[in-house]
């Protein structure tokens, strides 16, 4: 079994953030467009081995680009909590990843700032489009879970 890292660590950013790069060398190309264009803005706290985490997922440009860091012209801003960000991120499947998410917005742990309405296309497109994501791409998903310690 290969070595587990604590989420969000910087150990596991990186290696998660190698794996996000292997997939767009080599799958890019076959990757679904994301289904709408949208600056969002994401703080995590309440992390129990670091200070809160700020980061963003931007698809302005026609692809995921999720990185560390705020933009300054988001549209929407999204906070949450270390164990929601981890049941949403290690969740399989589509109705795993839903009924983690919705209950979460509704029950005041994801707290949005700025039109909701910016982030359904997102959501809808993490419950439903995982059949158009190559298998490839979906085993490096696997590979980032598997070293996943929460």
């Amino acid at each position: 079994m290969s070595e587990r890292l604590l989420f969000l660590s910087d150990e596991w950013i990186a290696k998660a953030t190698e794996l996000r790069v292997e997939v767009e060398l080599r799958y890019g190309d076959r990757l679904p467009e994301p289904p709408a264009k949208v600056a969002v803005n994401i703080t995590i706290t309440g992390i129990p081995h670091r200070d809160d985490l700020s980061g963003h997922v931007d698809t302005t440009a026609g692809n995921f680009a999720i990185m560390e860091g705020m933009l300054d012209a988001a549209d929407v801003s999204v906070t949450t909590d270390y164990i929601t960000a981890a049941e949403l991120f290690t969740s399989r499947g589509p109705e795993a990843f839903m009924g983690v998410m919705m209950p979460a917005i509704f029950g005041g742990r994801i707290m949005v700032e700025g039109n909701l309405n910016e982030l359904m296309p997102l959501i809808q497109q993490q419950a439903t489009q995982t059949q158009d994501v190559p298998r490839e791409a979906q085993e490096i998903a696997a590979r980032i879970i598997a070293f996943t310690e929460v």
